[in-house]
């Protein structure tokens, strides 16, 4: 089964191989970073353990960069094939810890294939920027393994076994925080595999006979070491992270939003884009309607506890693995991504895949129906995952069907501009650029673009004067920082001065007689 759920995830996305590099995040990470061109060498490894990128430290992450440049160089395929066999060890490792922990082989394979196909967790897969996703999902699966080992080492008495586990799930869980600081919720998590499936809250009740609080007190105090891990990780990235511009209650407006958003595009994963623009304010209605949905599911969910663990379990491994990227503490442009599902979504499939077990398992007549839907769920997700790998050819195809998937999304815009004027097409790459800044004036990357544009054309007046009235005419233009007005006004006369120029030379070196080109001894002239 292993073997067959590796099998598929290469074949369905093998197509991500072909896919080039876009220029979101990619030149940062690998085509345009010296150090990480070094390849693996002393100084690079030592710049690995003390860059800083974007307030996160992940030293394994750069190394599997320097690694694979220095393997497959500007290859793109080869960066992409270290991205698909981690997605499909990933499959393979959560396959295998859902059997060693419940037994169920046709729930665990089920839960790993939609993992594996699901087409959220294509930008994962396909993205070489995301290499620090998958990777700490790797680690984070191991720690999941190294722990289970040691809670059935502990149950059988075998102790020296169980304290050689413990330490390899504290090791593995360090490297997972060295390649992403989203696992920090990772000892939350082995809370919840405590209640459901691994139930060691039980073995605490028989041993100690004593009131509910008290039967998980020693559970949480093994967690120790790893919350002592997590919480340095958390104070690092909380001290780094900028200020933003959202304040506290657009942050948990957008929160609460991103949950019923999360699980929408689970159920219809349908215009899936990169990135899906921040609306600054929600309406009030949508914001109480999302806190009220969560409300009644999380209350069904405790009720059902007791007879239908898993579902607190799994809803409860949704909730809290997505704390770290709901905007809370730091917030970019936008406001949900498809790759923070990564991890999260994995508490949903354990509640669909243990859910339908059950009423296959209790009423004969719908074990047929339910095996049904799981084969048409799988080959959905298969066909949109196909259709989805397509988007990452490059960047023209990528933004291009953001800009179709969403509105106002002037990082796309931007991004796409950028992609045309790299290839030539100067006119549609400044449409871009104007309707980025347009949409969010005080975004400095692309006023810069802009600029460069210009510069780089050797624009005349007349089309300076157009792009400026152009820009000028955009609403929220007024708040656009005073110093791109003034670089814009320095930019333009420095253009206007080139132009000068360069008609000076050329008048002049009308009238010069160049002399003849030296000759070297093999007959071929010598480039001046």
């Amino acid at each position: 089964m292993a073997l067959c759920l590796a099998a598929v995830t290469l074949a369905i996305f093998w197509r991500a191989t072909q896919c080039d590099f876009v220029n979101y995040d990619d030149p940062d990470y690998v085509t345009k970073n010296s150090d990480v061109q070094k390849g693996l060498t002393a100084e690079s490894v030592r710049w690995a353990f003390t860059a800083n990128y974007e307030n996160l430290w992940m030293p394994l992450t750069w190394l599997s960069h320097m690694a694979d440049w220095q393997i497959y160089q500007n290859n793109a395929w080869g960066h992409h094939l270290t991205n698909l066999l981690l997605h499909a060890s990933n499959t393979v490792l959560l396959f295998l810890l859902l059997r060693f922990m419940t037994g169920s082989l046709w729930r665990s394979a089920f839960v790993a294939a939609l993992f594996a196909l699901h087409p959220l967790h294509v930008e994962s897969a396909a993205w070489v920027s995301e290499r620090k996703g998958v990777l700490s999902t790797f680690f984070w699966l191991l720690t999941l393994w190294a722990y289970a080992r040691y809670a059935r080492f502990k149950v059988e008495g075998l102790k020296t076994r169980a304290g050689s586990s413990y330490t390899l799930a504290l090791l593995f869980f360090a490297c997972g925080l060295m390649t992403k600081p989203i696992a920090v919720t990772l000892p939350f998590v082995l809370l919840l595999l405590d209640y459901w499936p691994l139930e060691r809250w039980k073995q605490a009740v028989e041993e100690q006979k004593t009131w509910t609080l008290e039967r998980w007190r020693w559970l949480i105090l093994e967690k120790i070491p790893f919350l002592f891990l997590a919480g340095i990780c958390s104070v690092v990235t909380f001290c780094g992270a900028p200020a933003g511009d959202f304040s506290a209650g657009q942050r948990i407006s957008n929160a609460l939003i991103s949950y019923p958003r999360y699980l929408g595009k689970t159920i219809w994963p349908f215009d899936l884009a990169i990135p899906y623009p921040h609306p600054s304010n929600w309406p009030a209605w949508e914001t109480i309607l999302a806190a009220a949905f969560l409300t009644v599911v999380t209350g069904f969910v405790i009720q059902q506890a007791r007879r239908r663990p898993y579902l607190a379990m799994g809803w409860f491994w949704f909730l809290g693995t997505l704390v770290p990227v709901l905007g809370l503490v730091r917030m970019g442009f936008y406001s949900i991504a498809d790759r923070y599902t990564y991890v999260s979504l994995i508490g949903i499939f354990v509640m669909m895949a243990w859910a339908a077990g059950e009423v296959s398992s209790r009423w004969n007549k719908w074990k047929h129906p339910a095996t049904a839907f799981a084969m048409l769920s799988l080959c959905l997700c298969t066909w949109r995952a196909n259709d989805q790998l397509r988007c990452w050819q490059n960047s023209d195809t990528l933004f291009s069907h953001a800009l179709q998937a969403t509105k106002n999304n002037f990082l796309a815009h931007n991004n796409l501009g950028s992609h045309l004027y790299s290839h030539g097409c100067y006119d549609a790459a400044m449409k871009h650029y104007i309707e980025a800044v347009k949409i969010y004036p005080q975004y400095n990357i692309t006023w810069e673009n802009v600029f460069c544009a210009l510069a780089d054309k050797k624009l005349d007046q007349k089309a300076i004067a157009h792009y400026a009235q152009a820009l000028k005419a955009k609403p929220n233009i007024a708040d656009a920082p005073r110093s791109n007005w003034n670089t814009m006004g320095l930019m333009t006369l420095g253009v206007a001065i080139g132009v000068l120029l360069l008609k000076t030379i050329r008048q002049t070196t009308r009238v010069i007689r160049l002399p003849d080109l030296d000759r070297s001894k093999d007959g071929n002239q010598r480039k001046e």
